[in-house]
């Protein structure tokens, strides 16, 4: 078993004493363990990295209904542990790891990338397939060409293509089916297991306002 860990570098989701602390336990138990600086960046343009995880290695991470998603669009199920809520303790008791008293591992030993260095922040809609219809609302309402309908199925084809911070697709998305794992609002951020539909002051704001700025017509059914 091999540990996969997000350190959410660009949000900071994860507590990073945490994450140092699950490193310690790891390296007195002689346990693998590989901590990527965000899980998102990598789902998006490292996708071989996490092709390569075994059925049984654990990741562990924030958002774990978005966390699933992303993997399950790698061909990947594997298991997943919240690292923010989940208690530090009972993290490393379903590892069957020890607490380190010491961890000795200093911050800098979480691997970090600039945004210089990529160019782009890694925020993006994550679609949760067991809700989504497939009704094609966000591929109408995304301005910027993040979604595409691929077989009658709706995808996230340019992740990069996604503005920064706005979630606006999700507040309309009438199955409360898209996720954005960095977004602190828990409807849009897949923190609630039950689907929350959007208000009618979502649906009205956003088509009078996109409407207003694309100057054509929003969803199918729009007159």
């Amino acid at each position: 078993m091999k540990l996969y860990i997000c350190a959410c570098q660009f949000y900071q989701r994860t507590p990073r004493e945490r994450i140092t602390a699950v490193q310690a336990a790891c390296l007195a138990a002689q346990m693998p363990c590989e901590v990527a600086p965000d899980l998102c960046y990598v789902a998006a343009k490292e996708r071989d990295r996490l092709e390569k995880l075994a059925d049984g290695d654990v990741v562990l991470a924030c958002q774990i209904r978005a966390v699933r998603a992303l993997l399950g669009n790698a061909g990947k199920h594997v298991r997943c542990i919240d690292l923010r809520s989940e208690s530090l303790e009972d993290i490393l008791h379903s590892l069957a790891l020890t607490p380190v008293d010491d961890p000795g591992i200093p911050q800098r030993s979480i691997p970090a990338v600039g945004k210089n260095d990529i160019g782009w922040v890694p925020w993006f809609p994550v679609i949760d397939t067991e809700r989504c219809v497939h009704c094609k609302k966000c591929v109408d309402f995304c301005m910027f060409g993040v979604y595409a309908v691929e077989e009658e199925t709706v995808r996230v084809v340019k992740p990069e293509s996604c503005k920064t911070d706005c979630p606006a697709c999700a507040r309309i998305c009438p199955q409360n089916a898209i996720m954005f794992p960095k977004s602190d609002e828990e409807r849009l951020n897949g923190s609630l297991d039950a689907a929350i539909k959007p208000s009618a002051s979502d649906n009205t704001s956003f088509r009078e306002r996109l409407k207003h700025r694309k100057g054509l017509r929003l969803f199918k059914e729009d007159e």
